[in-house]
Formats: structure tokens, sequence, C-alpha cells
């Protein structure tokens, strides 16, 4: 049952993807009338994006747009207004909340501020997990432009992953990375892992900067707490954590599950995108 009344969300919508698709469903759930911001050709051009010259053009945006909505609520209230300013309505009075990914929280609270500064009231901030690619990397209309993924997040030009592991281990990761990433291209690395002991399954903070494209992963093999691993890429921080169990199937099975997009966490060290929009 929806918690507010009138909604508010933003973004360019840029190749509808599955990212603005999360968005836009969990407006649906929590807001009665959902009110969304496309941002307007003479907006893009004050606002850097990536590859900028490849965006769709407003009107197409728009049609993509309202065509998805009228496919999947037909019977909900919803509008689609221009977005010319970095706020557009989403500080004027009737609005009850706003929608932001997780990357754009700084953009709400901009939002907030800014009604604060008009004499009203902030409103709650509805966070909406950001949706991973198969490689797991944000899905991201950038990427899109690119042609790294496709708009369901599968990605397009092959993964490298590079693997640091003791020699012991190296067969046991091979096997793992081929269970979780079957037509990635695995590099082994001379340089041994550099892993503190972990416990927990969400622990952060890497030991390696990403090289470019890819992912880094390493892996080491602890003889009373099972396998400690981490992982490294553009816009993913996972680990160190402990997969428990002794065997290398266990090390496969347990990759496995931690890496899966659906419930791997995405990394926060992007700048968000601006306020409260959807890239």
């Amino acid at each position: 049952m929806p918690r507010y009344g009138r909604v508010a969300l933003g973004g360019t919508f840029d190749r509808l993807h599955l990212g603005h698709e999360a968005l836009l469903g969990a407006a649906f759930q929590v807001g009665r009338h959902v009110a969304i911001g496309l941002t307007t050709a003479a907006y893009l051009t004050r606002t850097r994006k990536a590859l900028g010259g490849r965006i769709l053009s407003e009107g197409r945006r728009r049609r993509t747009l309202v065509r998805w909505l009228r496919a999947r609520y037909p019977l909900r209230r919803w509008t689609v207004v221009r977005l010319d300013t970095p706020f557009g309505r989403a500080v004027e009075e009737g609005i009850d909340a706003l929608v932001v990914s997780a990357d754009t929280v700084p953009g709400g609270r901009a939002v907030n501020r800014e009604r604060r500064r008009l004499g009203r009231r902030p409103v709650p901030l509805v966070v909406v997990p950001i949706a991973l690619a198969d490689d797991l990397g944000p899905v991201s209309s950038s990427r899109i432009r690119r042609g790294e993924i496709d708009r369901r997040g599968r990605r397009l030009q092959p993964l490298t992953i590079r693997l640091h592991a003791d020699p012991a281990d190296r067969e046991a990761a091979r096997a793992a990375i081929r269970s979780a990433f079957p037509r990635a291209r695995v590099v082994e690395r001379r340089a041994r892992p550099r892993l503190p002991r972990a416990s927990g399954p969400r622990r952060r903070g890497t030991t390696r900067r990403p090289r470019g494209d890819g992912l880094e992963l390493e892996v080491a093999s602890r003889r009373r707490t099972g396998w400690v691993v981490a992982l490294q890429g553009v816009g993913v921080r996972n680990g160190p954590v402990t997969l428990r169990g002794q065997r290398p199937s266990d090390l496969t099975r347990g990759l496995r599950e931690w890496l899966s997009p659906s419930r791997a966490p995405a990394g926060r060290d992007r700048r968000a995108s601006g306020p409260g929009r959807a890239r």
C-alpha cells in the first residue's frame, strides 16, 4: 500500500534500462501519484554527461518513457514534466517524498536544502539500491552509450579478471571464477594477495586499486576460517569477506553466491549525478 500521496523523481532516462525501471517501480510502490521530471535538451547542453552527444533526443526519450509507463502502470496516476532546472518541481508544495537512487542521495539532500531555503518542509528520501550489471558494475546510461552493457545489464565487451592468489590456491580460484563468470578471461598475477583476515558477508575495503577495465580478485585460503576473498573494479568494492569451508567446491559455491548481481553491493565511491536524478 503506498505510504505517500505524491512522490517525485527525475532524470534523463536515456536508453531506459534496468536501473530506471527499478527507480520507477519503487516510486509506484510508495506513492499514489508519481511525478517524473525528464531533463530537456536545453538543460543537457548546460550539464556535463559522459558521451553527451549520444544521448537520445528529448522527444524520443519521452516517448519511450511514456510507452513503458502506459504498459506497466495503466491504472496508476503519473505525470511526466519537463525538467529544465536542477531541482524542477521537487521543491514545490504538494510533494510528499523524493525517490532517489543510492548514488544520488546527495542530490536529494540538496533538494531538501533548497526546500528549506524556500520556507518549505523537507520531505523523506526513498532510496533505491543501485542496479548491477552482470560484471557487478552499475547499470547506467553512460555505460550503455559506451557499448559496455545492454539495457538489461548484460556485458557486451569481454570481461578481464586479474587474479591474485598463492600458487596453491590458483586452480581452485580459476574454477570458482569460471563458475561465477563463464565468459571472463582470467589473467593471473604473480603478486601474492595482501588480504587481512575477514569475517562476515559484506565487509568493504579491498587492498588494491583497479587497473582500467575489468575486475581485480584476490583469493587466499585460511586454515581455520576458510577462504578470504576481495574484489574491486570501476564502481565495485566488495570485501574482504570470509567464505566458510576449506574445499575448492566451497570457494566455487561461495564466490558464485557472493558475486551474484542481485546480492552484491555496488561501490559508493562515484560522484552523484545530480539532485535526485537517474542517469
